[in-house]
């Protein structure tokens, strides 16, 4: 079957769209949290270009969303390339903070944002499927971000492995055919449900990527499962990943507890050729880890 493919808006025309999706976004009137000073990181909206593509089973259409470095040569290997979960809000977030960054520095890496075609911030009910791992009841998950055994309060779910494949075969060769990219140096990032399928790719296919970071993981998700999976990983092979946690206020007080950040991060520091650490952003709440965990993660990439 051919590959369905829409370049929609590049310069401009996509700055005027993306303002215009971010004002009618259903459910979400207050803006997003702005990103800690110290780390703003920004791109120019005019910079930024975006595809469509249709799911592979008739579902909510993919948006990429992708920024490059403007100016000079690539590097002789490529650029490392970050593929960020909940693109929609990762670029209404990089599109609307202006950096601050040292003098002459720039953002060296390509940034990929995967989000759906539609005018919301987070596509709840695709999220909630496209994110969590595949696992007896997803269909009907268990937990909540206060309660891991309660009912009826999380969406259906299970289509990590799906979405991981749509990933892998078609939107990492859209962006790598088009842009100069090191395929030694990928990166995956998300956030609350988005950390959950990073954390799951990292414990299952490891070789995916070369650098998670998972931010404000749900680990309660369906009874916290992804503890089972990190009890049993996949092998990793050499020369291994390295995988960052990221944690606002939920670091704080609860390292015995198996689900913690700590609790985890000493888990995966435990797996033969994985590096683990964990970052901690005191105070902040679950909202506000988004903007500041990705600009924490590009920071990483301002050369």
């Amino acid at each position: 079957m051919a590959e369905y493919i829409r370049f929609v808006l590049t310069g401009a025309t996509l700055a005027l769209g993306l303002a215009t999706a971010a004002n009618a976004q259903p459910g979400h009137a207050r803006p997003m949290a702005a990103q800690p000073p110290a780390l703003a990181i920004g791109v120019p909206a005019q910079q930024v270009q975006r595809y469509v593509l249709a799911a592979p089973d008739g579902g909510p259409e993919y948006r990429v969303s992708v920024w490059a470095p403007p100016e000079g040569q690539p590097p002789a290997a490529g650029y490392p390339v970050v593929y960020m979960l909940d693109g929609n809000a990762v670029f209404e977030s990089l599109t609307r903070t202006t950096p601050a960054l040292p003098q002459g520095a720039s953002l060296q890496a390509v940034v990929v944002g995967i989000g759906y075609d539609d005018a919301e911030r987070f596509n709840v009910t695709a999220r909630s499927y496209d994110y969590t791992p595949p696992s007896p009841g997803a269909d009907a998950p268990r937990g909540s971000p206060r309660d891991p055994d309660a009912h009826g309060w999380a969406k259906p779910g299970g289509g990590a492995d799906r979405f991981l494949a749509v990933l892998q075969q078609r939107i990492q060769p859209l962006v790598e055919r088009r842009y100069r990219i090191d395929a030694d140096n990928r990166t995956l990032y998300g956030h609350s449900y988005g950390g959950l399928f990073a954390l799951h790719v990292a414990l299952s296919r490891p070789q995916a990527f070369q650098h998670y970071v998972a931010a404000s993981p749900s680990i309660w998700w369906n009874g916290r499962f992804i503890l089972q999976s990190l009890a049993r990983p996949a092998p990793v092979p050499e020369p291994g990943v390295d995988v960052t946690v990221m944690a606002g206020e939920e670091a704080q007080g609860h390292e015995d507890r198996p689900d913690s950040p700590e609790s985890v991060v000493r888990a995966l520091g435990n797996i033969p050729n994985v590096q683990a650490r964990l970052r901690v952003f005191p105070g902040l709440g679950h909202g506000e880890m988004l903007p500041a965990s990705l600009a924490a993660t590009l920071r990483d990439y301002v050369r």
